[in-house]
């Protein structure tokens, strides 16, 4: 009796070992493949059922994962609205105004995200905007002038990088708030942002695939404190060295108080 049932219990051994969670607990550099591609092209992460159908897919390099969502944006006009407004309030803040660009309608979130941030950069005076709302929503008022030329004097971030890097700023300084200082800094546990957790080398190679800066070597941009995978990050620090993509959290839709 115990020789006729071995080979089924060695059947549902195999059945185990092949299922799509033990095949993602053995792939874990494929899940932040996925993980990053996802939040690059959409702007936000993998809802439950996602996930199970990504990871039911043929393992892809970040690129060709970008690829394959800017397909599916390419043929699917509901979701490429989803994502451009998800870019434009990320970019520019909630209730930006009718003085921006109106709402570009093609490309992934990263992309749409570096086009905002080349307007922005040529557009000083939307940029302190930009720099108010942030302040309105982190601190209840608008950016002292100290502030919008320290910003001033980095590359233009957007919305969602400049809440979360006031809001590391915040905390650091507390409880005397004065004017912000020092070096520009993002906590992959900011509740403004959603975020991904990647390697090194995932990184790097999100980075690359998405044509964000730095590219390269990851020890490079390891070296100089460069590890927030998001448009216009290049020059931003994650708070403990911490390797992650951010986009905007859903609560940054809300219209800040004051405003």
């Amino acid at each position: 009796m115990f020789l006729t049932r071995r080979p089924t219990l060695v059947a549902m051994a195999i059945v185990v070992m092949l299922s799509p969670a033990a095949a993602r607990a053995q792939t874990p550099v494929q899940d932040e493949r996925l993980a990053a591609a996802f939040v690059l092209a959409f702007g936000r992460t993998q809802a439950a059922a996602e996930i199970s159908q990504s990871t039911a897919q043929n393992p892809l390099p970040v690129a060709e994962l970008i690829a394959r969502h800017r397909r599916q944006l390419q043929t699917d006009p509901a979701a490429q609205r989803a994502v451009s407004e998800k870019a434009r309030q990320d970019a520019f803040g909630p209730a930006p105004g009718a003085d921006l660009p109106q709402q570009d309608s093609g490309g992934t979130y990263a992309e749409l995200m570096q086009r905002h941030l080349k307007w922005l950069a040529s557009h000083p005076a939307e940029y302190e905007q930009v720099m108010h709302r942030a302040y309105q929503l982190l601190l209840r008022r608008d950016a002292y002038p100290v502030e919008i030329e320290y910003w001033k004097r980095q590359p233009a971030l957007s919305f969602v990088l400049l809440v979360g890097c006031i809001e590391d700023w915040a905390r650091r300084s507390q409880p005397g708030l004065t004017a912000t200082t020092g070096t520009a800094a993002v906590s992959i546990n900011s509740e403004y942002l959603v975020t991904v957790r990647l390697s090194p080398g995932v990184a790097a190679e999100a980075r690359a695939a998405a044509g964000l800066l730095p590219a390269g070597d990851p020890n490079l941009a390891a070296a100089a404190g460069r590890a927030v995978v998001a448009p216009g990050a290049d020059q931003i620090v994650s708070v403990g060295g911490i390797y992650f993509a951010a986009a905007g959290a859903e609560s940054l839709a809300v219209t800040p108080a004051g405003k």
